[in-house]
């Protein structure tokens, strides 16, 4: 059932430490020498560890060099808020993050809360609680992000396959590595879409074989006198695996979708970020409305 309303998270009245938040992204802090460090457990700031995620050098090819100035913003899965705090640097109007409640997780229901995958011979509930912990340090960083920001972005509660009536319409809407996540993608889509009057920019893990580098000149010269590879999603679950992850989909997939949901013009980018030890290699699909929107069915 579609939530009538939407619910906007308060800001927590009490001042919240850095050893109490998790910086899954790297993000400056004004004032804090190493504020985007990770697992802050001790007094022993700025010593931390370092985020496993560091997007700041590239993140307009993360966003596919979308300009936001000017433009509202709704932003899926806001993490520790990077995106969404970067948005209002960019000079975002009003920025919207999206994220689901950590303080009300019906374990025994878990679908009504995170799409998690009943691995049968696993303990997936304890894996879940385990989540939720991090999620709680997450969303302490977000907060203690906002407040040192000084930042006007709002966060409501919501799964993305049923976001409330009255959400509005936003210019652009921005997916990270979220329907990875999300046990049905194209569901989630179409809510997204149905709130997105421009544009929609959906980055997901893959890629690296595309990517323009000496290496796969070659290969990518061939690509272009092959043909084009056909739409994918392969189902992730295994046993070996945690249970959050459901999909891996090609870009020609996620073209494929939006084509259906009124985005027809479609560009595609391959990046790599920096992590932690290392890189992850990611495309991102910028997605720009060709029908206007009071003329689309969503149902």
């Amino acid at each position: 059932m579609k939530n009538n309303s939407v619910i906007f998270e308060k800001p927590p009245i009490n001042d919240i430490a850095l050893k109490d938040c998790d910086f899954q992204h790297t993000i400056d802090i004004p004032g804090v020498s190493s504020g985007h460090m990770k697992g802050l457990k001790t007094e022993q700031f700025p010593e931390g560890e370092p985020t496993p995620y560091d997007i700041r050098k590239g993140v307009n090819e993360l966003l596919g060099y979308v300009d936001l100035k000017n433009k509202t913003v709704l932003n899926l899965g806001q993490s520790n808020g990077f995106l969404s705090f970067h948005a209002e640097k960019q000079g975002a109007t009003d920025v919207t993050s999206i994220d689901l409640d950590i303080k009300n997780v019906n374990y025994t229901e878990p679908y009504k809360n995170r799409d998690v995958v009943p691995r049968v011979k696993c303990n997936w509930q304890e894996e879940l609680k385990g989540l939720m912990k991090e999620e709680e340090r997450r969303r302490n960083a977000y907060w203690y992000t906002h407040k040192a920001l000084n930042s006007k972005a709002k966060l409501i509660h919501a799964h993305a396959c049923d976001l409330p009536r009255d959400l509005g319409v936003y210019d652009i809407s921005i997916l990270y590595t979220m329907l990875v996540h999300i046990r049905d993608p194209y569901l989630a889509l179409q809510n997204m879409l149905r709130h997105t009057g421009e544009k929609v920019i959906i980055i997901e893990v893959g890629g690296y074989t595309r990517r323009a580098s000496f290496r796969n000149i070659i290969r990518n010269l061939i690509r272009r006198i092959m043909p084009p590879s056909p739409p994918a999603m392969i189902f992730l679950p295994c046993p070996e695996r945690t249970p959050f992850k459901w999909w891996k989909l090609s870009p020609e997939i996620i073209v494929n979708m939006v084509n259906t949901l009124g985005f027809e013009k479609t560009s595609v980018n391959y990046h790599a970020q920096l992590t932690e030890g290392g890189k992850i290699f990611l495309y991102t699909v910028v997605c720009e409305r060709t029908v206007p929107i009071e003329d689309c069915n969503y149902g």
